[in-house]
């Protein structure tokens, strides 16, 4: 939004006027944040990744989503079927870790060359041990974040995880796949994320003390806001856009997961 206010003929104002710009700017190419995505498959976090990207692009900050499973898909080159995501599957399980702190890595170092303000760890850090060990990554990183969040994104509506599920038959990994075989593997991949999902608590975040949590569950329905003092224009407009969150986006979603609820009657 953009405010205007009466033009001042003295030289000194426009000289501060300008300055206090200048300040802004600075503040804004200076300002660091990062936010660690939470979130079980088909809880929808990569969507508001992308929405959130979206947000605050358009409001001048450079901003980037670093994504497991683009990393895994580069690394590996093939089909990881739901075994993959299997918690007893050792060797798998380490190479998730790696792909995790690959995509840590890449974001710390655009960081460092100053190519974000702002960058999204989407990857679904559903653990205890991997959140801590992707926020002490920021700490150790010798870098002056501004703020630190943690974006939980839940799905406990059966309706809404439905619908995700079947969107997720039609993303990369399931590319020239059966559609019905895509949501058998997708829903025992979510299984297998289930048997060791800890959900953040309330000590979990104490022990953070510089972290703020955010959450958004069931699309909208309900938000959790829990900041850590910082005041910063980014953290306001990343608080806003939660804030916000259902109306922008949705109530939108609420209506497509109807329609085609209402359509698969039908079918």
């Amino acid at each position: 939004m953009i405010f205007s206010r009466p033009v001042e003929n003295s030289a000194t104002e426009t000289y501060l006027d300008l300055s206090h710009v200048s300040e802004l700017i600075q503040k804004k190419i200076q300002s660091k944040t990062v936010v660690l995505l939470v979130g079980l498959p088909a809880s929808g976090k990569s969507s508001v990744s992308k929405q959130l990207v979206e947000f605050v692009t358009k409001n001048g900050y450079k901003s980037l989503i670093y994504n497991a499973g683009n990393i895994r898909r580069t690394v590996i080159q093939k089909f990881s079927d739901a075994e993959f995501f299997n918690p007893d599957n050792k060797e798998a399980r380490l190479q998730r870790e790696t792909f995790a702190k690959m995509c840590m890595d890449n974001m710390l170092d655009d960081f460092r060359a100053n190519r974000i303000n702002i960058g999204f760890l989407d990857a679904t850090n559903t653990t205890t041990k991997r959140r801590r060990k992707m926020v002490d990554l920021v700490h150790s990183a010798g870098i002056d974040f501004s703020n630190i969040f943690i974006l939980d994104v839940s799905c406990t509506s059966e309706k809404l995880a439905a619908y995700n599920v079947t969107s997720k038959a039609f993303n990369v990994d399931y590319l020239g796949c059966d559609v019905s075989q895509s949501i058998r593997d997708f829903k025992r991949r979510s299984e297998h994320y289930f048997k060791v999902y800890e959900p953040v608590l309330e000590e979990e975040l104490e022990s953070y003390k510089d972290v703020s949590y955010l959450r958004i569950h069931n699309g909208g329905n309900q938000l959790v806001i829990k900041e850590a003092v910082s005041g910063d224009a980014a953290s306001e407009l990343i608080v806003f856009f939660v804030s916000n969150y259902y109306k922008a986006f949705g109530e939108r979603y609420h209506a497509a997961v109807d329609s085609f609820l209402e359509a698969a009657k039908f079918v």
